[in-house]
């Protein structure tokens, strides 16, 4: 079950009316625009239960199961979804073999009620969060190895001058991690422009480009080496990010350089900390970006092989959803990554 489910005893969406009715509160549109007083009609009308019925029947696929998951009756479900596409209008679902399955109508419709309702989430949590004695919350969403110790020097600093901000970190891949920030469970993203591709509903602020860096255990036999080229590199066990990550698509050539067929013996991870443990116990051989090798061979945990490589993988940037104004903690957040990657200058 979705998110937006989540805690639902806590924040009954189906209480809520969405009602923008009143002369007070419609003074400052103007009615003479066609379309805004037909948007104002339909919102006049809409309620949060709908809302909600859009995204249980995209997941359910039937309005049984749908009832179920908002603790409603079967008939009261199909009276809303009635009343609903009677109001916009157009068939929003279309009855199949498989179930209930969405129109494009109903497809579009349904994603802006997962925002509408990711905001009244949002709203509830920023709200506890102030009752409490806090000063609001930010979700932060940073790609796998998107330079974590940057982003815990910047996190570190946001909790010192906002102690009573609370914060959140999910790490992850961008094709998890995108679509988090796209429905607005994520308020600001750390990823490649590369991942946003044909997303104009993003903005992107670059922040700095990363190299990457040939890394093995301090007392394996090939840190004894002054200078090695590719071609050395041939035969070694690796440890290295899944196959269908980012970073193993831009090291193609680069192992093509090594020797036909490279890497041959792989071992596949996507937490660097246990790429870390596997080059402790073995002879194994990893690629990782400059602010993990920093930190490992700082820390004498890793030895960086005296190979450097182009600048493949491009730049990290700020990643957050064009349509929706930043928050005073998003705000301040960047504003520390910035003071931060300064340091690391």
């Amino acid at each position: 079950m979705g998110d937006i489910f989540q805690n639902n005893s806590n924040f009954r969406y189906s209480d809520i009316e969405l009602d923008i009715g009143g002369e007070t509160a419609l003074a400052g549109l103007d009615f003479s625009d066609r379309d805004v007083g037909d948007s104002i009609a339909m919102l006049r009308r809409l309620k949060s239960r709908q809302l909600l019925l859009l995204v249980a029947l995209s997941e359910a696929r039937s309005l049984r199961g749908a009832a179920a998951m908002l603790n409603m009756t079967q008939p009261t479900a199909t009276k809303l979804l009635q009343d609903l596409e009677r109001n916009v209008g157009l068939p929003l679902f279309e009855r199949g073999h498989r179930g209930m399955q969405s129109t494009a109508y109903g497809e579009a419709i349904t994603r802006h009620a997962r925002l509408v309702l990711s905001d009244l989430n949002r709203t509830r949590l920023e709200l506890q969060s102030l009752s409490l004695g806090g000063t609001g919350r930010i979700r932060i969403g940073a790609v796998i190895s998107a330079i974590p110790f940057l982003l815990a020097r910047a996190v570190a600093r946001l909790k010192q001058q906002n102690p009573g901000l609370s914060v959140s970190i999910d790490v992850g891949t961008s094709d998890a991690l995108v679509p988090a920030l796209a429905k607005g469970d994520l308020d600001v993203l750390l990823a490649r422009p590369l991942v946003l591709a044909d997303r104009p509903e993003f903005n992107y602020e670059e922040l700095t480009e990363e190299p990457l860096h040939f890394v093995a255990r301090c007392r394996h036999p090939i840190a004894k080496r002054r200078s090695l080229s590719l071609g050395d590199l041939a035969g070694c066990a690796w440890t290295l990010l899944p196959a269908g990550a980012p970073m193993r698509k831009v090291l193609e050539p680069v192992f093509a350089q090594i020797g036909p067929g490279e890497p041959r013996d792989v071992v596949e991870t996507s937490s660097m900390m246990t790429m870390v443990a596997l080059l402790q116990e073995s002879d194994m051989l990893a690629v990782m970006p400059a602010d993990l090798t920093r930190f490992n061979v700082q820390h004498r945990l890793l030895w960086r092989l005296p190979i450097d490589l182009p600048p493949i993988m491009g730049s990290y940037g700020i990643v957050t959803r064009r349509d929706r104004p930043e928050s005073p903690g998003t705000l301040a957040f960047v504003k520390q990554l910035k003071a931060a990657l300064k340091d690391f200058a």
